[in-house]
């Protein structure tokens, strides 16, 4: 079972003032003041791997009294550093556990979780004044939402993690959008992309010799081959495109230029969608409610701008260049034609 990181900080930083209060108590006796002082409760075994880990990642001076068996500091001057315990760093270290949880079952999840930790006590200020316990901060008023991320077995995970830090080449059987069925691609994979709730493997598909971004979650039968690769040197994703698109992009760059009204204005305004971008007012066509405004930017993410482009319905409409146009016309002279 997870634990909770905030939870964890606390029952450490509880042991801690125990044990700074120099009355050498048995474990039994805090795993009792835990529980009636702090309403902490835990188990011997955990307890024992409490005091384990404050020793050994921490360097906690941790001892026990030959006569007595209770526990103290050999360095009376030593306190822990400052946890994640006072309410608004709680809901600090609680966002950053809900943005982790975000991307379970990555390999790199452990990682990042003992780095958390670490980083939980290492870098705080050591002040006594710092050093409390809120039983129970409010950590709930921040969320996340979305659609729910396809779930992607524990054995591509293992596969991709290992061929990539072994540079070694891949297969799978990949459906693509235009793919009228399943193919098995071999490719170099080259680097994971989270992109708007979806992990991509960025890769060099070895056939057609094109840079590919391929779905984690439509992987099928995925095999890792001997054959090793040399990474390029030009192999990062984030060197091809902005990438405020996603992580779809082509070779070509256009300019574009799209008109928006009403909240389409609000959303786009505040950010940057290429290079060479402006916004200026739109004067011939200011909208109903006189807040038009014409975007313009430079990008090579055709695909998915002609998306974005339509998901604003009557709020957008595209001024260039031609692809873009084209698209949005014969999309809204389909939907047209529906009945509804």
């Amino acid at each position: 079972m997870a634990v909770d990181f905030t939870e964890k900080a606390k029952r450490y930083q509880a042991i801690d003032e125990i044990i700074a209060s120099g009355r050498k108590l048995k474990w039994n006796q805090i795993i009792s003041e835990l529980w009636d002082k702090y309403n902490i409760k835990t188990s011997r075994t955990s307890f024992f791997r409490d005091i384990e880990d404050l020793q050994e990642k921490y360097q906690a001076p941790i001892d026990t009294d030959f006569e007595t068996s209770g526990y103290f500091y050999t360095d009376p001057k030593y306190r822990l550093p400052r946890f994640y315990t006072d309410e608004n760093a709680a809901k600090a270290a609680k966002l950053i556990k809900t943005l982790m949880d975000m991307v379970k079952g990555n390999p790199l999840y452990k990682e990042a979780q003992e780095v958390f930790e670490s980083l939980s006590i290492e870098n705080h200020d050591l002040s006594i004044e710092n050093i409390r316990i809120n039983k129970k901060p409010d950590n709930d008023r921040i969320i996340f939402v979305g659609a729910p991320n396809k779930s992607i077995p524990a054995e591509t995970w293992r596969i991709i993690d290992e061929a990539l830090k072994q540079n070694r080449v891949i297969t799978f059987v990949y459906q693509s959008l235009t793919d009228p069925r399943p193919y098995k691609r071999m490719v170099q994979p080259w680097q994971l992309i989270f992109d708007n709730g979806n992990w991509n493997l960025h890769a060099l598909d070895i056939v057609k010799k094109a840079s590919r971004r391929y779905s984690l979650g439509e992987m099928k039968n995925i095999q890792m081959t001997k054959e090793v690769f040399k990474l390029p040197k030009d192999y990062d994703f984030r060197k091809m495109t902005r990438g405020s698109f996603g992580c779809m992009c082509q070779a070509d760059y256009l300019d574009y230029k799209i008109h928006l009204h009403g909240y389409a204005v609000r959303y786009a305004k505040n950010r940057i969608w290429g290079e060479n971008q402006t916004i200026v007012p739109d004067k011939k066509n200011p909208g109903p409610n006189g807040d038009g405004i014409i975007l313009s930017f430079r990008s090579n993410q055709l695909y998915s701008i002609q998306h974005w482009t339509w998901q604003w319905a009557d709020e957008a409409m595209p001024l260039a260049p031609k692809e873009l146009v084209d698209d949005w016309l014969d999309k809204r002279a389909k939907v047209s034609k529906m009945e509804l």
